[in-house]
């Protein structure tokens, strides 16, 4: 067989494994151990088609680490794994032998962390899975508004302060800019830059097919991750569980929480109402200061509810603080009336997640179904 042929052949059969995964997602949607009410259905349709664009964009157009950009992989409109409405999410590709320059300027967002990891969905490299470096614009003394240049390379360059190591089975940074109120806070305007100079890129097979393999293998892993959250969430039903990142991260219990933020805290479970109820949750601060909490509703698939027409999600500056300093929330398919209203839009089963940053020792929040 020729090259050209050869060639042909390879791209044929990645861009069928492409569809079949797509297909796979679909029938996984479908067969799912998870509510199927009519909307959950159509939203459950719809979410394979937002993940389809998802791989593509991210594994098709930007997976160049000779070439990175810094993309925003997250919107309202297109959603994964229990996505924030409070957070940015960017991502982008790394080569662990490069090195590479964040620059920019800091917005006013609480927390800008960067994490490093192995690329998610492949699995394991070198052994382990996930977060292999963690850290925060803060660590570095860049205040809002400040510029941002921060170096990342397997060793420092000389006269260089603010640094990262990059670790030899890193492959991607994920960047997130966690706001309390994105109306008045300004966001980050961040690049990723390789130091260096390379050739214009080319689209040739042995670059798009195993794009196209990679983009297939994602949807297998989030089909997997949302049904290993939702199986996991089943044993605390209107009541929350959960670990810091950095214990997910070092107990490599699976690759999904092996990819946290080690820097944050993650207590969740599904809440399920019968006609007339609703979920009262008390939130205790910790004992020393913290950063951020905020809670968000998710329909099966993991996605957060429609945060652009309802409140469906609230932080520790968002909601009214009670006289002793705790959060007391309402989460109700319908209006109770009560300043911390988290409004389901009438369904009454869901997951929901509570997300701390940077609290050392974040309390279990406390709930209790209630009479409307």
């Amino acid at each position: 067989m020729t090259d050209a042929a050869s060639d042909a052949t390879r791209l044929a059969a990645a861009f069928e494994a492409w569809l079949e995964a797509q297909r796979t997602a679909r029938d996984w949607m479908l067969g799912a151990p998870v509510p199927h009410t009519e909307e959950d259905l159509a939203e459950g349709y719809r979410w394979v088609t937002r993940l389809a664009s998802l791989a593509q964009e991210w594994f098709v157009e930007r997976n160049d680490p000779f070439h990175p950009e810094l993309f925003v992989s997250q919107s309202a409109r297109r959603k994964l794994m229990v996505d924030n409405p409070d957070v940015t999410y960017w991502f982008g590709a790394l080569d662990a032998a490069q090195t590479y320059r964040l620059r920019g300027v800091r917005g006013d967002a609480a927390y800008v962390g960067l994490t490093f990891g192995t690329p998610v969905g492949k699995g394991a490299v070198a052994g382990r899975t996930g977060t292999v470096h963690q850290t925060h614009l803060d660590v570095f003394g860049i205040g809002p508004g400040e510029p941002v240049d921060v170096w990342i390379a397997p060793t420092r360059p000389d006269g260089v302060d603010h640094w990262v190591p990059l670790h030899p089975d890193c492959g991607q940074v994920a960047v997130r800019e966690t706001f309390h109120d994105r109306s008045d806070q300004r966001p980050s305007d961040l690049r990723l830059e390789l130091v260096g100079d390379v050739p214009a890129p080319r689209c040739s097979a042995d670059d798009l097919a195993p794009s196209l393999e990679f983009a297939a293998l994602f949807l297998s892993f989030v089909g997997m991750a949302c049904d290993e959250i939702w199986r996991g969430a089943s044993a605390s039903v209107n009541a929350f569980s959960g670990a810091s990142g950095a214990s997910h991260v070092e107990s490599q219990e699976s690759e999904l929480r092996s990819h946290s933020d080690a820097d944050m805290t993650y207590h969740g479970g599904l809440f399920r109402l019968a006609d007339g109820e609703a979920l009262e949750i008390t939130v205790r601060p910790p004992a020393e200061p913290f950063v951020y909490w905020g809670l968000t509703t998710t329909n099966p698939w993991m996605e957060s509810f429609d945060y652009r027409h309802r409140r469906t999600h609230i932080n520790d500056r968002t909601a009214e603080r009670n006289d002793d300093g705790t959060w007391t929330l309402l989460l109700a398919p319908e209006d109770p009336h009560h300043a911390n209203w988290i409004d389901t839009g009438g369904r009454r089963e869901g997951y929901m997640i509570v997300r701390w940053v940077l609290a050392d020792e974040a309390p279990l929040p406390e709930v209790q179904v209630v009479s409307i």
